[in-house]
């Protein structure tokens, strides 16, 4: 199998793997990537370091989160806490950073895990595919762990905010 089939076969992989998370209600969809990755565990980039890139991921998210607040506003729906700052950080980070890094070329990699994230995101595509570049770029410095923990830092700040909203205790 040549260097092309194999790209093919990954980048349909993604998209399969994505099409099902989009397909089956939360949390299942979210746990079926979490078995689809399993093959795919040691092409991943689980923990690195390099502070350039993540330096630039906190400054870059710091924008997003402030445009994002001042634009946009607290947000008055309030997903289940373990749905939005446990599953869906640990999935779609698996789905958009890990596994497009780790299958597709390049340029490939930074549409898939910028602009399809973005545009999943309905509410605010733009905003969403500026934290799409804090996150990519989190996963290019520190891998899996650190895109993560800020994907799931970003949920969990405004899940709080929301809260307050209500009274915060």
């Amino acid at each position: 199998m040549g260097l092309k089939e194999v790209e093919a076969r990954d980048a349909a992989a993604l998209a399969l793997i994505l099409a099902v998370m989009l397909a089956l209600p939360s949390p299942l969809g979210y746990l079926a990537v979490f078995a689809a990755v399993v093959p795919y565990h040691k092409k991943i980039t689980w923990a690195a370091f390099s502070p350039g890139p993540l330096a630039a991921a906190l400054l870059l998210y710091t924008a997003a989160f402030l445009i994002d607040y001042a634009t946009v506003g607290i947000p008055t729906q309030r997903p289940p806490w373990l749905t939005a700052v446990v599953f869906a950080p640990l999935a779609e980070e698996l789905v958009f950073r890990a596994l497009a890094f780790a299958l597709l070329p390049t340029p490939l990699s930074w549409v898939f895990s910028v602009v399809i994230f973005g545009v999943l995101h309905l509410d605010n595509p733009l905003l969403a595919a500026l934290y799409g570049v804090a996150l990519s770029l989190a996963y290019r410095g520190g891998g899996y762990i650190a895109s993560s923990a800020l994907h799931a830092f970003n949920n969990a700040l405004w899940l709080y905010l929301a809260q307050c909203l209500h009274g915060c205790a």
